[in-house]
């Protein structure tokens, strides 16, 4: 189980990889950025200062919402691949809400424990 600073700043980082994503769709679509590289557990967890993960998260989330809103509509169609997958703008969405969601409903019950 991750931490709430843990949870937060995961969050932030996914929604700056999927900003990443959008932005390589639309400037260079058909991009292949090949696997993600496998993530390595650290059996110490790492400082996280949550105000700037919480800030970062407030960064991200805006970034990405200013260039989705940016979108020209044949930018939805552009696509980047990534561990084989297609992914387009509709996809990003799709997984930045899901992600941001499933992991700070994680934090909520987290507190609601404590």
């Amino acid at each position: 189980m991750w931490s709430i600073a843990e949870y937060a700043d995961h969050v932030r980082g996914v929604l700056f990889g999927m900003r990443f994503l959008l932005d390589t769709a639309v400037t260079q679509p058909g991009s292949d950025l090949g696997n993600a590289p496998s993530s390595q557990f650290d059996p110490e967890p790492p400082f996280i200062e949550v105000d700037l993960a919480l800030a970062g998260i407030a960064r991200e989330a805006t970034a990405l919402r200013e260039r989705l809103s940016a979108l020209p509509p044949d930018g939805w169609i552009s696509q980047v691949v990534s561990d084989g997958n297609y992914i387009d703008a509709h996809w990003i969405v799709r997984h930045a809400v899901h992600d941001a969601t499933h992991h700070l409903l994680d934090v909520e019950r987290i507190v609601a424990a404590l």
